[in-house]
């Protein structure tokens, strides 16, 4: 499946309507970073959530 399809499969299983609304980022890691991930990534379904939120909220 290309990489297009796949996508609009995603959003529409998501029912995703407003697509407009969406912005790319591209984000740099380090490694602690990338560790954080990595072990999120085994215990939460919310990975990103998981790390960077919480990050925010301890800089805080």
């Amino acid at each position: 499946m290309s990489t297009i399809s796949s996508t609009i499969t995603l959003l529409n299983n998501l029912n995703i309507k407003e697509i407009g609304t969406f912005q790319e980022k591209v984000v740099e890691i380090g490694v602690d970073e990338g560790i954080k991930l990595l072990k999120a990534s085994l215990q939460s379904k919310m990975v990103l959530t998981s790390v960077f939120i919480k990050e925010r909220k301890s800089d805080m």
